[in-house]
């Protein structure tokens, strides 16, 4: 049987998702006989420019560069993962979409002056057709070892349903939201086994709305605590700002700031 050809790349963003799968080593041992990494700019020298059988791909589409490259990758792809919050949901750099462009001069540098080549920076699947999706700041290691174990064995990948509540339960975490604390566990996918709330870190929904995200009754509890709806808010922009305000439009939060 011919071992897969899987390429892993980025685009813009900070290579995070790329290091849990270089970190990953103990964990990918185990199965990298089955697979036939044939391109990994990140770490290899010479990759290889031909098709692909399974394509990773990390970061958002920011500049005209950025959006040349996944059209390439998606031709020469039969399967492509976004890999990462930034390729699935936008993550820190679609804040872009909601900041005051005078506010950001100060970061641009020669390197970088493309960084206006894209009005609104975005997540792949907003450019280019996106099979699978791996969700995280980065993804969990282990998840990712799991996709690359099911899609082997033919399997349909399925990412967590459940919020992050659930593992936050099964973990016995107390609640930040009874400590006035602005937690999106209640909203967002699990599957990272609550590695922040555990640690007594806010869940900043990195891992993307949950299919039965109620906004209404969140923002009423967090109100009943004395937090405005606009700082609920911006906390929601940081990671899924593009998701959240698509959901809330034509709602009375829409307009917040």
């Amino acid at each position: 049987m011919l071992k897969p050809k899987v390429g892993f790349y980025a685009i813009t963003g900070c290579q995070g998702c790329l290091l849990s799968v270089i970190f990953n080593e103990d964990e990918i041992l185990d199965i990298a006989d089955a697979l036939d990494i044939v391109a990994f700019p990140f770490i290899k020298g010479e990759n290889s420019e031909g098709p692909l059988d399974i394509c990773f791909i990390e970061g958002t589409v920011v500049s005209r560069d950025d959006l040349e490259m996944i059209k390439k990758l998606r031709d020469r792809s039969d399967s492509v993962i976004a890999l990462g919050a930034c390729a699935c949901h936008g993550n820190i750099p679609a804040l872009r979409n909601f900041a005051d462009e005078r506010v950001l001069d100060y970061l641009k540098y020669e390197k970088n002056v493309q960084i206006s080549d894209i009005d609104k920076p975005a997540p792949l699947a907003e450019f280019i057709s996106v099979d699978y999706s791996v969700p995280g700041c980065p993804p969990d290691r282990n998840e990712i070892k799991k996709f690359i174990k099911e899609i082997l064995l033919g399997k349909e990948f399925r990412n967590y349903p459940d919020p992050v509540c659930r593992e936050c339960r099964l973990y016995e975490n107390g609640c930040l939201l009874d400590h006035t604390k602005i937690c999106l566990g209640p909203l967002t996918r699990g599957g990272c086994l609550a590695v922040c709330t555990t640690h007594g870190f806010e869940c900043y929904g990195c891992r993307g709305l949950t299919d039965d995200y109620n906004f209404e009754e969140y923002f009423k509890l967090l109100a009943q605590k004395g937090i405005a709806p606009a700082v609920i808010k911006k906390r929601m922009e940081t990671f899924i700002g593009l998701e959240v305000n698509k959901k809330l439009k034509g709602t009375q939060w829409e307009a917040l700031h």
